[in-house]
């Protein structure tokens, strides 16, 4: 099983020599619940260079409504003004089990990032190292697409040409006692020269 999370720096306290920042967990989070944990790193920098809104009331500079009897009415985390020190930019400087175009961006789109963990969820294992040989390819992490041109995993292209035969029923009108004789090895070779398929990391795949 995957578990995707990325490590997010603050830069401001990086530029000034300090290592400060937080391990994401991504699984079960949307892109609000991810911006929030960065917003929640930024403002434990050791160097604020911004404010931003207050997390304990929201930026109303207000108590909560329910303090006890004689807490002033004013936000004690912000004292009032709906504002807390913050840095404000932020890189992503590592990351573990990522979709292959997200895995070497600082600054990925968080919104696409969890729409893409989403639709890779119900990948297995198996699927998702051929999933990650497919994208390594075509530059696209289209589930769909994959699924709809993945042939399989094989030791050769004669070992990927036989099956295919076995799949479509190349050989149904030939008789039983001729079919060993069909050369498995070039019609791999001919599917390979002609474009129609293609092999990454032992994965098979139609070129359309």
């Amino acid at each position: 099983m995957s578990n995707p999370r990325i490590y997010v720096a603050c830069l401001a306290s990086y530029n000034n020599g300090v290592l400060h920042g937080r391990w994401i967990e991504l699984d079960g989070m949307d892109a609000d619940d991810v911006q929030a944990e960065i917003a929640a790193m930024l403002r434990e920098s050791p160097h604020p260079n911004v404010t931003a809104e207050c997390p304990e009331c929201e930026g109303s500079g207000d108590a909560a409504p329910d303090r006890p009897a004689g807490v002033p009415p004013l936000c004690a985390i912000c004292n009032g003004t709906g504002k807390v020190p913050s840095a404000e930019e932020w890189a992503v400087h590592d990351s573990e089990d990522l979709p292959t175009s997200f895995r070497d961006t600082e600054h990925p789109d968080l919104s696409a990032l969890m729409e893409r963990l989403e639709e890779l969820e119900d990948l297995s294992d198996d699927e998702r190292e051929a999933f990650d040989a497919f994208c390594e390819v075509e530059g696209e992490e289209d589930v769909d697409t994959f699924r709809e041109r993945y042939i399989g995993e094989f030791n050769s292209w004669a070992e990927m040409a036989e099956h295919h035969a076995d799949e479509t029923a190349l050989l149904e009108d030939v008789p039983e006692n001729l079919r060993r004789y069909f050369d498995y090895e070039s019609y791999g070779r001919d599917m390979r020269a002609g474009g129609e398929a293609y092999e990454s990391h032992g994965h098979y795949f139609w070129s359309h």
